[in-house]
């Protein structure tokens, strides 16, 4: 990363945000029928953000 002119804080911030997610950051809420909507992310996108006209 600081090969591709990355800065030093960007390229360790992207390393402790890869890490965290290798060590289970994305699995501290359990996918259940409460907590999951049917909605995919792509539609909200197109449903919330598209409007938004960002």
């Amino acid at each position: 990363m600081l090969e591709s002119d990355m800065s030093e804080a960007m390229a360790q911030g992207m390393y402790d945000m890869l890490e965290a997610k290798e060590n289970g950051l994305d699995n501290a809420e359990p996918r259940t029928p409460q907590a999951t909507t049917p909605t995919t992310f792509r539609q909200w996108c197109e449903e919330v953000l598209a409007p938004l006209d960002c």
